[in-house]
């Protein structure tokens, strides 16, 4: 399940994994920055694949789906994200 986010709510992937710590969200990014892009955060949900399947879906072109904080992911024991 996901909601729309209401508004011009603008911030960094990060800023926004922090402020929706037990969601996944979906971003329309203004740039390619790829170590920490910035942009309009647009729906927050629980599932990943629901928001990545509506990412596709819409016309969201640089759209990306990011984790919140307590969903961020490890590789090899280096944690992705701050």
């Amino acid at each position: 399940m996901y909601t729309r986010v209401e508004g011009d709510l603008r911030m960094s992937c990060n800023e926004a994994s922090d402020r929706y710590p037990d969601s996944y969200i979906l971003i329309q990014r203004d740039n390619r920055d790829m170590f920490d892009p910035a942009g309009v955060v647009l729906y927050v949900g629980d599932d990943f694949n629901e928001l990545f399947s509506l990412q596709v879906n819409l016309p969201v072109p640089l759209g990306i789906v990011v984790e919140g904080a307590t969903h961020r992911r490890s590789l090899g024991g280096v944690v992705i994200g701050t």
